[in-house]
């Protein structure tokens, strides 16, 4: 049975309610955007004490920066698992070190650009790789099929390391009964739903 996350964006109007009554979360997941790697800016970091106030529920924020350093520590209490992006020009290594020497989670973000190749050096130290199957940024954009692939060729290195995959954007119930991800995160299907938490239930199963 798969993981499901619900995606939230960091943004000033974010309003608690609108998961309060979400069932069987297994992550919250938060879009942090510093309008420069993206066209977007989601930078309310308040979102993370909130929900961490009201959910016993693990954080997973997702760090769509040009400088993870900026946000780390300002969050640092708050978050379960950092996620940055593969494609920033910063020491990758470096990051994945101070966030684990700070005792949490760390995960790399690859966009659909991305090969799965140029991500094999971190693996052995990843916690989670979240594959975007749509450009990061805004909501509501159609899932990349050549997603599937990745994923499937992520499953063949969990037989050598030991992380999660994690699969975010234009996730629907149709595709989520063909990706083999341990996590799916979703914002559209899961809160436009007219039932959220049938919702929910399907994507797990």
């Amino acid at each position: 049975m798969k993981k499901i996350a619900v995606s939230l964006h960091a943004v000033d109007q974010f309003d608690v309610n609108i998961i309060s009554n979400l069932k069987g979360l297994d992550y919250i997941h938060v879009d942090v955007a510093d309008g420069k790697y993206t066209n977007v800016k989601y930078d309310n970091l308040n979102i993370f004490n909130i929900l961490k106030e009201n959910f016993d529920i693990p954080i997973i924020a997702h760090l769509m920066v040009v400088n993870p350093y900026d946000y780390i520590e300002k969050i640092i209490n708050y978050v379960d698992i950092f996620t940055f992006h593969f494609e920033i020009e910063q020491d990758i290594r470096k990051i994945i070190m101070n966030i684990k020497g700070r005792s949490k989670k760390v995960g790399i973000a690859i966009s659909p650009d991305t090969k799965i190749s140029e991500i094999l050096p971190f693996l052995k130290e990843l916690d989670l790789v979240l594959v975007m199957s749509v450009y990061p940024g805004s909501s509501g954009q159609e899932f990349i099929p050549n997603s599937i692939e990745k994923v499937n060729a992520l499953i063949e290195y969990k037989k050598q390391y030991d992380f999660l995959i994690e699969v975010d954007g234009g996730i629907n119930l149709i595709n989520a009964k063909i990706l083999k991800s341990d996590i799916l995160s979703s914002t559209s299907t899961i809160l436009n739903a007219k039932d959220p938490n049938q919702i929910i239930k399907s994507l797990k199963e």
